[in-house]
């Protein structure tokens, strides 16, 4: 359980980053949905390969 630890602070990183881009350039619809879909999964990924280098 620990290990999905790095993945699961990623992705709650990117969450943020995707409320912050959505409610300051007021993105909706598609975009919206493909920015809270995207960025969570690519901050996971990062965070996660970034600690497993170490």
């Amino acid at each position: 359980m620990l290990g999905y630890l790095p993945f699961a602070l990623g992705g709650a990183f990117g969450l943020l980053v995707a409320f912050l881009l959505a409610g300051a350039f007021g993105i909706g619809g598609t975009a919206q949905l493909l920015l809270f879909g995207l960025l969570p999964a690519i901050g996971g990924a990062i965070c996660e390969r970034m600690t497993s280098r170490n």
